[in-house]
């Protein structure tokens, strides 16, 4: 019955605020829960683009990679002093087989509820790895850094305040942060 009513305020949350509403809710000055979403190829443009011209970190991650974690939290931590920065966070974990346990793990980790969060819903994850980035062979944790101007620069494994600085004034990021 539980997972009845979840669903229910799930599909609730969706028609307020659509298939991607937790990056868009995660724009007003209001504190906000953000909610699992499903996240399909088709979909990451209008995530990318969200940020509306300012800087944006995509964090991919799964449950199984224990360096995300460590990872989120040097990002999180970051972020803290450097406010004008959008994140989202997107779980390469099948959202219809682990939406409870993805969401979970982020309950657990040090992220804040203005970051969205998404998990994939792709039947072949190859397909939304793609759109991420094309360039991306799997390895994880990889960060997207997304200038305001729409640059984008990508990481593989842990990220260092350091690197963000250097992305966030502008300048080119190390390649191997």
């Amino acid at each position: 019955m539980r997972r009845l009513y979840g669903w229910i305020a799930w599909l609730a949350l969706g028609a307020m605020f659509g298939p991607l509403g937790a990056l868009r809710a995660s724009a007003g000055p209001a504190a906000h829960v953000a909610q699992l979403q499903p996240l399909k190829a088709a979909d990451v443009p209008h995530v990318m683009s969200e940020a509306k011209g300012q800087p944006l970190i995509v964090e991919i991650w799964s449950l199984d990679c224990g360096y995300c974690r460590e990872n989120t939290a040097h990002v999180a931590e970051w972020l803290r002093s450097h406010r004008g920065v959008r994140v989202a966070m997107v779980a390469m974990d099948g959202f219809d087989d682990n939406a409870e346990a993805v969401s979970q793990a982020l309950a657990s980790m040090p992220v804040t509820p203005q970051i969205a969060q998404y998990a994939n819903a792709e039947a072949i994850p190859e397909r939304l790895r793609a759109a991420l980035d094309a360039g991306w062979r799997g390895e994880l944790p990889r960060t997207l850094l997304i200038d305001a101007q729409g640059r984008r620069h990508a990481s593989s494994g842990r990220i260092e305040p350091g690197a963000l600085d250097a992305w966030l004034r502008g300048s080119r990021a190390p390649e191997n942060m």
